[in-house]
């Protein structure tokens, strides 16, 4: 019954996580961008996180160390991150822009080969020709090298992004206490950048505020708080398995709701880079187990 309910609220979160893009690209339509998107997600899911630690009695005070640490963390997956990954959805659909941002756990494993020297398996290799293959389909199609080029370093910036959480020791601190830190210093990253960039908007449609202010509110607080629920029922092998329902959930909507073109060449990409994934979860899940 627990593993049941750990599986639905996994889907539950990959689905949110899938289907917020949509959302996001929505908000372009009512007056926002990509700059006003990536600031108000991160500003507006301020309050969220507030009060979901102090309702958990977090103490959420930090010393200077960990306010420098989480300032660089900051400026790589809740600031490039999502800037490069919004940025995209100007130029690729976001089916596309989400399975190319979505190989970063194949990122993070080449990152542990190349730079830390870690022992590496035939599995890994595979993976790691499987998803490059993928994301080099992309590149040689008729696709915009600017939209495909801005996915990657999204997936790229959170593949540091996650190292730096194991390297830098903030693995220990409470994890929406991380989330808080980062929305609030991402915020001033964000607001300041738009200021000088002159691209940060302050006018929407109603219907704009409304889907920009759910993406804040689905995203950092509901699939955030889901996620370690599903690890505690479910297990983080199936965790992360359930976790492939976001990129195809992105390009179902993707299609359905926003009437992206699908070609073959497409979907085989998107199968390559999400086999690799697949394939990097399921050995590091076994390795940890």
């Amino acid at each position: 019954m627990n593993k049941t309910r750990g599986v639905t609220f996994g889907v539950l979160a990959a689905f949110i996580y899938g289907f917020t893009p949509i959302l996001g690209k929505m908000t372009y339509l009512e007056g926002s961008n990509f700059m006003s998107l990536a600031f108000y997600r991160n500003f507006l899911s301020v309050p969220f996180l507030f009060l979901m630690l102090k309702y958990k009695k977090i103490n959420i005070k930090i010393n200077k160390i960990e306010s420098k640490k989480l300032a660089i963390l900051s400026s790589l997956g809740s600031t490039i991150t999502a800037l490069t990954l919004y940025w995209a959805y100007d130029y690729i659909s976001v089916g596309m822009t989400t399975t190319i941002h979505y190989i970063y756990p194949v990122l993070v494993t080449a990152a542990c080969i190349f730079i830390f020297k870690e022992k590496v398996g035939k599995e890994q290799i595979i993976a790691l020709f499987l998803s490059t293959l993928g994301v080099m389909m992309f590149f040689e199609g008729s696709f915009s090298i600017i939209g495909v080029s801005l996915a990657l370093i999204s997936g790229i910036a959170y593949a540091a992004h996650i190292l730096y959480i194991d390297k830098s020791g903030l693995n220990s601190m409470y994890p929406f206490k991380i989330t808080f830190y980062c929305a609030v210093f991402s915020s001033i990253y964000l607001f300041i950048i738009g200021m000088i960039w002159g691209n940060l908007k302050f006018i929407m449609t109603a219907k704009g505020w409304l889907f920009t202010a759910l993406v804040a509110f689905l995203v950092s607080f509901l699939a955030n708080t889901l996620i370690p629920i599903v690890v505690k029922y479910a297990g983080p092998t199936v965790t992360s398995i359930v976790g492939m329902f976001e990129p195809i959930t992105s390009v179902v909507l993707g299609i359905l709701i926003l009437k992206e073109p699908v070609t073959l060449k497409n979907v085989l990409s998107c199968v390559f880079i999400l086999a690799g994934v697949l394939i990097v979860t399921i050995v590091k899940t076994k390795k940890n187990v």
